[in-house]
């Protein structure tokens, strides 16, 4: 199965909640990871919300209000950024090791 790495910024609210799903997996039993627990949730919205008579009102109204907050939004959006930033220099330093030991075997 081809899997997608990407880094991706979670609300400190979720990761409490993918730790928790990721914890009662384990207990149970299962060899899951974060990645496990979290595509289990995702699974298990889209199923949800996929159903007959869907999400309820008071739980659309809380997944639209945390879109809305623009506060939180621009605090996961920079920690995506930070984490990007942190990932391209950290390959602009592997590269630059591999050429100064090419340089001095040459």
């Amino acid at each position: 199965m081809p899997v997608v790495k990407k880094t991706v910024a979670i609300h400190p609210m979720m990761d409490r909640y993918v730790r928790k799903t990721w914890a009662l997996l384990v207990e149970n039993g299962y060899d899951a990871t974060y990645s496990t627990a979290l595509n289990f949730m995702l699974l298990a919205t889209i199923f949800e919300t996929t159903k007959d008579g869907g999400l309820s009102e008071k739980t659309r109204d809380l997944i639209w209000n945390f879109v809305r907050d623009q506060k939180t939004i621009d605090e996961l959006n920079l920690e995506d950024q930070l984490a990007n930033i942190a990932k391209h220099f950290s390959i602009v330093e592997t590269k630059e090791r591999r050429t100064v030991r090419v340089s001095k075997i040459t």
